[in-house]
């Protein structure tokens, strides 16, 4: 039994020697003869926050394939900040020292942002050639007056609002299908006929997605309006007045009060008010360029037709340009761990192949390198083209951005973009009765402009940037800041 257990151990302890020898030394020559290994090449990580498209395949696709090969070991991290709450996100973000790298910023905080150095001056970074791509309009808007000088953003795609309309309801209510309403009175007409017509079948003639106020009341009240030459905000004087939404906002309550306005507009999110108009419940809506997409998603199945928002009487049918958006500008985050990744990136999100695959989902009307130009570019998109900007279109210079810690009234950390929140539930109070309309729309303008007087009183706010004492609403861009003229000596 001894000599049994000595064999035992003998042949455990020649395996364990066999063992040491073989795996305790390389299995071939070190060819370095002695020199230190070369590390590894270090990925720099670029997060980014996207208002719109992260969800979008092809968006996805492009920024998997950028990161596996593009030569700087630059690996892009997208932020997921829900699309309702992104600006409130974000700003929190950017007081907390947290802020994305690069991230697309709403057109009215740009001035803000600025003021507070949370952006990268990129003027060091662009040349001339690469900067040409862009139209006059979009490189006179980035260099404006109000970005003291430097170049922090540049606008790449554009957002235009439109009136869609099903044209089998208007077939069945008896009205021209190939005949949009050019007028409020038209519009509030054809919406009771369609409406009357599909009663038993809950048809209705207009629809209203207030749930979305933003989407909704911004786009199809105060964007639309501008083609009647009507904006809340003054440029000549620098002062607010939304008197001018009145007929707007009484056409919409007497749909409501008609019974051809679709129910529930307070709760209705968008994309539950297209999918409506997709099933062909829906005679006619306002929708932005962005919101194409998702249309397209729940495949209409009648034939409907796109046309410019109607006009407060037919006399004032292009009294002023049709505005259209910037879609929110990407930047640069002036405290990126590397700026010159952040750079890169930032230049790869408005390169000519993303912006054109941008345009291939439609997802954006790029303004640069003629990309909408190109024929079939946009194959299978028939109505997409008829988002296109016209000669009737244009952006217009910012206006005051007001928040909360301007209202005497609200107590809050800053920033939030509240500024626009009791100006949206003022109209939702007006359609539904709750409030009289003139007096309602009077409040709210003396709000807004005591909240202007005391941003006057600060530092950073200079009334005089938002003052344009010759303004045009047929030619937005033309005219010079009391600011600009100030500075240039011409006052």
């Amino acid at each position: 039994m001894k000599r049994l257990l000595f064999y035992l151990i003998a042949i455990l302890g020649c395996g364990l020697a066999i063992y040491t020898f073989v795996y305790d030394r390389p299995l071939l020559p070190d060819l370095t003869q002695g020199e230190k290994a070369l590390p590894e090449a270090q990925t720099t990580r670029v997060r980014v926050a996207l208002s719109d498209w992260t969800e979008n395949l092809e968006v996805k696709n492009a920024i998997s394939h950028y990161n596996k090969t593009n030569p700087d070991q630059i690996e892009i991290v997208v932020m997921n900040l829900a699309t309702d709450a992104y600006d409130d996100t974000l700003n929190m973000l950017m007081t907390s020292g947290q802020g994305p790298d690069v991230f697309s910023v709403d057109n009215a905080w740009l001035a803000t942002y600025v003021n507070k150095g949370y952006l990268a001056n990129l003027s060091a970074d662009l040349d001339a050639g690469w900067l040409l791509r862009f139209p006059v309009w979009a490189r006179k808007y980035a260099s404006g007056p109000l970005f003291k000088g430097g170049i922090y953003f540049m606008p790449s795609s554009i957002d235009t609002v439109r009136l869609i309309y099903n044209k089998q309801l208007f077939r069945t209510a008896g009205l021209d299908p190939e005949q949009p309403p050019l007028t409020f009175a038209a519009l509030e007409q054809a919406a009771l006929q369609i409406s009357r017509a599909g009663a038993l079948v809950n048809k209705y003639g207009f629809a209203l997605p207030a749930g979305d106020s933003r989407a909704s009341l911004q786009a199809g009240l105060e964007l639309s309006n501008t083609y009647s030459g009507y904006y809340l905000y003054d440029y000549r004087s620098g002062r607010y007045d939304l008197s001018v939404y009145a007929p707007w906002l009484q056409m919409v309550r007497e749909m409501k009060q008609q019974g051809s306005l679709y129910p529930g507009e307070t709760l209705l999110k968008l994309s539950s008010a297209l999918r409506q108009f997709a099933d062909g419940n829906i005679g006619m809506m306002y929708v932005t360029s962005k919101d194409y997409v998702k249309l397209q998603e729940y495949m209409p199945k009648d034939d409907w037709g796109v046309a410019l928002p109607p006009a407060a009487e037919l006399s004032r049918r292009g009294a002023g340009a049709l505005m259209m958006v910037p879609q929110a500008p990407l930047v640069v985050n002036s405290a990126a761990q590397s700026r010159e990744a952040a750079v890169k990136v930032w230049r790869f999100l408005q390169s000519k192949e993303f912006l054109g695959m941008l345009y291939q989902q439609a997802l954006a009307l790029p303004v640069t390198d003629g990309i909408m130009d190109k024929p079939g570019a946009s194959r299978g998109l028939r109505h997409f083209r008829e988002f296109y900007p016209t000669a009737a279109e244009s952006i217009y210079p910012l206006s005051p951005q007001i928040m909360d810690q301007y209202d005497p009234n609200t107590v809050s950390m800053e920033p939030r973009y509240s500024g626009d929140g009791p100006r949206m539930q003022l109209y939702l109070r007006i359609i539904a009765g709750d409030i009289p309309l003139d007096q309602g729309l009077g409040s709210e303008s003396e709000r807004l402009n005591q909240m202007l007087d005391i941003a006057a009183t600060g530092y950073s706010f200079r009334r005089e940037e938002y003052i344009y004492p010759q303004f045009d609403p047929r030619a937005p861009l033309v005219g010079e800041s009391l600011q600009s003229r100030s500075d240039s000596g011409r006052e």
